[in-house]
């Protein structure tokens, strides 16, 4: 049995067809209203005109902020606008992050929001994954890292004023990791992904101290 993942696209950005595109709204986001055709599956032939809405974003990065010393790491809460029919809250516990500004790469962008947003130094950063969010009405790109932090005093409210940021800063043990991947306010994906990783690095962690112990 192989592990090698093999996979090909069928089609590319050649198999898709833009026959108009109109700005029907320009602020924080950029909507833009799309007709267009593209080659489908059964026959390759390019099927019927469809009409799509598509939300336009900068680029995004996130960062789940550790200390190793202290088996800590944090997280932030903040109002969302986007989790006002939210079951619970529309506060949500999140991962550090932000846009990346023009002139920016995503780790320059961490770096500043880590202190704007934690008041945290971030170092030792890794980037995860880079992915689409909702490739169903966004081009959204969101840039995943891991990074780490001395997290002694760790804590407060952070977040730029005339931005509207009013930021709590959490800090969490390692050993509440179970606890919050059960919890029902893990709602936020990028949370969720990140949280997911932590939880199997820190458990080969676990079993790399195991097996040189076993050697030794």
């Amino acid at each position: 049995m192989t592990n090698i993942f093999s996979y090909q696209p069928q089609f590319d950005h050649g198999d898709v067809e833009v026959l108009d595109r109109q700005q029907c709204y320009r602020g924080f986001v950029h909507v833009e209203k799309l007709k267009i055709r593209h080659r489908l599956f059964a026959n390759q032939d390019f099927g019927s005109v469809i009409h799509r809405e598509l939300v336009r974003r900068r680029e995004a990065a996130g960062v789940l902020v550790h200390d190793p010393h202290l088996q800590k790491f944090l997280l932030i809460e903040q109002f969302r606008a986007g989790a006002l029919n939210s079951e619970r809250t529309p506060w949500q516990l999140e991962i550090i992050a932000g846009l990346i500004d023009d002139g920016e790469d995503a780790e320059t962008c961490l770096k500043r929001e880590a202190l704007e947003e934690a008041n945290c130094q971030i170092e030792n950063l890794k980037q995860l994954y880079r992915y689409h969010p909702s490739t169903g009405a966004s081009d959204e790109i969101y840039n995943l890292y891991v990074a780490t932090a001395d997290l002694t005093h760790a804590g407060g409210v952070h977040g730029e004023v005339q931005e509207g940021e009013d930021i709590k800063v959490h800090v969490f043990d390692y050993a509440q990791l179970d606890g919050l991947m059960q919890s029902p306010y893990l709602s936020n994906a990028s949370l969720i992904i990140a949280i997911q990783w932590f939880q199997l690095y820190l458990h080969q962690q676990q079993s790399k101290k195991q097996l040189m112990g076993e050697v030794q």
